[in-house]
């Protein structure tokens, strides 16, 4: 099982890969605008490896396979880590690192604050996921993926409200959004007494 675990992280790493050979001029490049590219696909690809995360409790619940249950995890770290670097090419390369240009223009850009606010929820669930946190982790599973399911609604919300047209992307990823939520509530309401 360590194994299959194992190959699906590495293939879940296979987009950054792609977009590092593209940076280096192969497939194409990175287009007329690569700053946008880079921040473009490591946003994409975080929002569809948080959705992912959330939607295998419910791929888990139904299916009963014991590797499901294994995966939201390391899966949630794999979201982070294109989550960070979206901010981060955001922050250092388009903003060439200015903290006073950076805090301004979040301020100033209600889907910054939107993408901002996720961001944070997810810094905090990645913080929490290193070992010495794994007894907290364990006994707080409710906080964590409440901030992880707020997480990815602000990171559609903020991808939605960027788009300068409505994408089919997003159009997917805020219904992908309200099953999950819809499905959550369901379960929620079945184990809660009457």
């Amino acid at each position: 099982m360590k194994a299959i675990v194992r190959i699906i992280l590495l293939v879940s790493f296979l987009p950054y890969v792609l977009l590092n050979l593209k940076a280096f001029g192969f497939f194409g490049g990175l287009g007329a605008n690569p700053v946008e590219a880079i921040t473009h696909d490591t946003g994409i690809w975080g929002i569809r490896f948080l959705i992912l995360t959330l939607a295998l409790t419910p791929l888990y619940h139904y299916s009963k396979q014991e590797v499901l249950r294994k995966l939201p995890k390391p899966i949630g770290l794999v979201a982070f880590f294109y989550v960070l670097n979206h901010f981060l090419c955001y922050a250092i390369i388009d903003q060439a690192g200015d903290l006073g240009v950076i805090v301004i223009d979040i301020i100033e850009t209600p889907y910054l604050i939107v993408g901002w606010a996720g961001f944070l929820c997810l810094l905090a669930v990645g913080l929490a996921s290193f070992n010495s946190f794994q007894e907290w982790f364990n006994k707080n599973r409710s906080t964590i993926s409440g901030l992880v399911y707020t997480a990815a609604i602000l990171g559609v919300w903020h991808f939605y409200w960027q788009e300068k047209v409505v994408s089919y992307e997003a159009v997917l990823d805020s219904v992908m959004m309200i099953l999950l939520i819809l499905w959550r509530l369901r379960i929620s309401t079945e184990k809660s007494p009457s």
